[in-house]
This record gives C-alpha cells, structure tokens and sequence, in this order.
C-alpha cells in the first residue's frame, strides 16, 4: 500500500469507528486493527496521533458531505427545492447501511471542547457547510441567504440526529415535505 492509500486507509476507517463508538470510545488500537495497518504508520502519517487523525478524518468526511450537498443543489431552481434534494440525498446515503451512524463532525464533538485540534476542525466543517448553504442561497437569489443557510443547517443537523436515534432515514425525508410545504 502506498503513503497516500495508508493515509485515506486510516482517515476512512477512523471516521467509521467515531462515527459508529464516537472519539472516546475507539482506541488507536481498533482503528490499526480494522485498517489492517502497523502502529507505525499511524505516527507517520500522524505525528500528533489520534487527535491529529480525528481530525484530518472530521475535515475529510466533512468536505464529502459538502459536495454531495452541493451536488444536490445543482439544477435546482429554488433555494427549496435544493434544500429538499439536499434531504433526500442524505436520507438515500444513510438508506444504504445497515445502521445508521452519526454525523462525522457530531461524533468528535464531545471532544472538540477539550482538544483545541479538534475543535478547529469541527468549527471549520460547520462554517464551511453553512458558508455552501449560503453560495446556493445567493446564487438562487433566496432572500436573508446567509440566515437561510444557517436555519437550513440546524434543521439537517437535527433531521439527521433524529436519524440516527430512530436508525431510520424518515426525520431527513420528512425535513424534505416539511421543507417543500413551506413549514418552518
């Protein structure tokens, strides 16, 4: 395996196992494990350790969900209707599992407040999406489009918590009706 493979090996696999346990409840340890990878190449590639790949792991989650985000905005005529394709585009994601695991950046964020890397990262995911939220808002000439993308934000964030409590994709499609009916 290459440097760069072992590198998106071991973000992809920690960004599961948070995302499935959350921060404190996966080891270096299991993440070595499930990647099938030496202990070694975890402080080659990241020399501040399970910090530095928590983070690296929020950050490369973060910028999958954005562009299936922005993907879903594509071709949309209305800052709506975007939002509802952005909806049912998640719950279609989460719809391919097994279980439904947490958000990439709501996993870490327990920790986030005690390790400064973290809470970097998170705050740098969540501006980012909030900041793409607001491109399409401008470019769909949505009135108030950075209050839109922000209001939009929370209600997904919420949607997919919901989600994964009831371990059901129907919060992020109901969010979709709710969204195309005009409530909230």
């Amino acid at each position: 395996m290459t440097a760069p493979d072992t590198r998106i090996t071991l973000i992809k696999t920690a960004s599961r196992l948070f995302r499935r346990k959350g921060y404190s409840g996966v080891g270096l340890t299991e993440i070595l494990s499930e990647a099938g990878l030496p202990k070694g190449s975890l402080y080659y590639h990241f020399p501040g350790g399970k910090p530095e790949l928590a983070a690296a792991a929020t950050r490369w989650a973060g910028a999958w969900i954005e562009a299936l985000v922005q993907r879903s905005f594509e071709g949309a005529e209305t800052f709506e209707v975007g939002a509802q394709a952005a909806c049912r585009d998640l719950a279609a994601t989460l719809a391919q599992v097994d279980h439904i695991e947490a958000c990439p950046v709501l996993s870490v964020l327990q920790a986030a407040s005690d390790t400064p890397l973290l809470q970097e990262a998170v705050q740098e995911v969540y501006a980012s999406w909030t900041e793409g939220l607001a491109r399409e808002a401008r470019r769909l000439n949505r009135a108030e489009p950075d209050a839109a993308a922000y209001a939009l934000h929370i209600r997904l964030q919420g949607a997919w918590v919901m989600a994964y409590a009831q371990q059901s994709q129907q919060p992020l499609l109901r969010l979709a009706d709710e969204i195309g009916a005009g409530i909230g």
